[in-house]
């Protein structure tokens, strides 16, 4: 880099990538503004930045979610929308799995919500036991003998 040093650790990560030959055709002021442009690059931040390494046994693997105003031209979401397209493979897989994790979260909090609005009473209803018809077997229980019937009086609604 024409005997020039620069220390910012994403100029020094791009060059590394550089053939040395080509790096020193460059100006000074050619390497001024890479590096401005580097840097103005690393002060744009998003409103979601969201970058997480995921602990997979034998992989390494890692997941960013970014999310903020559109800055980019339309020429440039033409040209990535080549470079990266939506529906591959892998970003099919990734979206079915989320949904379906969604979909098990959202149904686990959806049924957990509705059972606490279930109104649960705590009273108790006398009902007939159909098949005890005798009343030796019936007072056995610990149930009364009535009218003919085996009748239970701690028989509660949400049994």
């Amino acid at each position: 880099m024409k005997n020039h040093q620069y220390t910012d650790p994403n100029f020094k990560q791009l060059f590394a990538e550089i053939d040395p030959e080509v790096i020193n055709t460059f100006t000074v002021e050619q390497l001024e503004a890479i590096k401005w442009g580097l840097a103005s690059r690393a002060r744009t931040r998003h409103s979601l930045d969201i970058r997480v390494s995921v602990p997979i046994p034998g992989l390494r693997f890692y997941l960013v979610l970014l999310a903020g105003s559109e800055r980019r031209s339309k020429v440039r979401l033409r040209s990535e929308r080549g470079l990266y397209p939506f529906w591959t493979p892998a970003n099919i897989l990734f979206l079915l799995g989320f949904l379906i994790i969604l979909s098990i979260c959202s149904y686990t909090i959806f049924s957990s919500a509705l059972s606490s609005l279930t109104p649960t009473s705590s009273s108790y209803h006398p009902t007939s036991i159909p098949w005890i018809d005798d009343k030796s077997e019936c007072e056995h229980t610990g149930r009364i003998w009535n009218h003919g019937k085996c009748w239970d009086f701690e028989q509660s609604p949400n049994f």
